[in-house]
């Protein structure tokens, strides 16, 4: 059977071009989408026995200039794909320094704010590259042909869900951190497994790690805005709690996220105790203060450690194995979309998977 696949370039690495700067040459967006379609052609027509791919121009800028407005604008095509125009699967070329966010934001505003079900019917797949796909021994080419590879391989397991391909890896969206700027292997899900890999017998994904596709009959409501206001704050030795409190007082801030210097560790003591902070600001201010960690892998519990739980005592949300890729897009999404109006709200929030975005601290 060959599936309907909507195929989005959303810029990046992968489709940029070289251009003359001076004596050097640096990596562009390209100033015509054709340029890149072209080259995808080739890839494409490989597959036409498996599916037919429709190319569509979104934007080619570097992924760095993304925001929450260009997260809003997949998400909504997401869904006219699979609502309106009954694509089998959409593909999403991207660039990598800000993939993980799309991907979380994605895979929270398609799943929606019920974590028991999901109206998504349709998997969706982002991948992008260190190399463009116009230099020979790249990664470009390897990665987009693999990424409708493994559309193809969640259609025929029936997986509806957001997940990312790259190198000889299938990943959660919604669980994935960039760890390299050069190495083809740059992506890793440190607190959950990969749901599939690559190899030389093809795609091979594994269904109980992925969401299945909802009913024909149940309605994809999104959740697709995201808050502004929220400022992430990495801890270090010596952190002055007066430019924290700056950052609470100063206005326009709706959340802190504080990444801590291990598992939900805060200093609590001397000149940088940064607890009657937390406190003040969760409790006077009424602004929620998130404790995460800044080590690949790592959790915020803040149980093992007195000084990880005076934080949550003060008043801190412990945001457990998140990534802080996916803290910083999940409190975005809670608070545009009017899910919490206390810090209990929060603190409870955190504690859910809408996603799969995080391993709920009772399991």
């Amino acid at each position: 059977m060959v599936h309907r696949i909507l195929f989005l370039y959303n810029g990046g690495t992968i489709g940029q071009v070289p251009e003359k700067r001076g004596d050097r040459f640096v990596l562009v967006p390209p100033n015509d989408s054709k340029i890149f379609q072209k080259a995808c052609d080739p890839i494409i027509s490989k597959l036409k026995q498996d599916a037919a791919v429709t190319f569509e121009y979104v934007t080619a800028k570097d992924s760095t200039n993304m925001s929450p407005n260009d997260w809003e604008k997949l998400i909504f095509r997401v869904k006219k794909a699979q609502d309106e125009e009954h694509y089998d699967a959409v593909a999403i070329a991207h660039g990598t320094d800000t993939l993980a966010y799309t991907a979380t934001a994605l895979s929270l505003a398609l799943h929606g704010k019920d974590p028991r079900k999901t109206g998504l019917r349709i998997p969706v797949c982002i991948t992008g590259a260190q190399n463009p796909i116009y230099e020979p021994g790249g990664d470009g080419r390897f990665n987009l042909e693999n990424m409708f590879r493994t559309l193809n391989e969640a259609v025929r397991i029936g997986a509806a869900d957001v997940i990312v391909n790259f190198w000889d890896k299938v990943f959660l969206g919604c669980r994935i951190l960039k760890t390299s700027e050069k190495d083809f292997d740059a992506f890793a899900s440190p607190a959950y497994p990969a749901v599939g890999v690559i190899n030389a017998k093809g795609v091979t994904l594994y269904p109980h790690l992925l969401k299945k596709k909802a009913d024909a009959t149940d309605k994809l409501t999104l959740a697709p805005k995201f808050g502004r206001g929220v400022v992430g704050f990495e801890l270090s030795p010596g952190t002055d709690p007066n430019v924290v409190f700056g950052f609470i007082t100063g206005g326009g801030v709706s959340a802190l996220i504080l990444k801590s210097l291990g598992e939900g560790n805060v200093c609590c003591e001397g000149q940088y105790n940064l607890i009657p902070i937390i406190k003040q600001a969760s409790a006077d201010y009424m602004i929620p203060i998130f404790i995460t960690t800044k080590f690949v892998g790592g959790t915020a519990g803040g149980a093992h450690y007195e000084i990880g739980l005076e934080a949550i005592r003060a008043g801190g949300i412990p945001c457990y194995n998140h990534t802080d890729v996916a803290v910083d897009v999940k409190v975005r999404w809670l608070i545009g979309n009017g899910m919490c109006s206390t810090i209990d709200d929060f603190k409870k929030a955190m504690t859910i998977s809408y996603a799969g975005e995080v391993t709920p601290p009772d399991q």
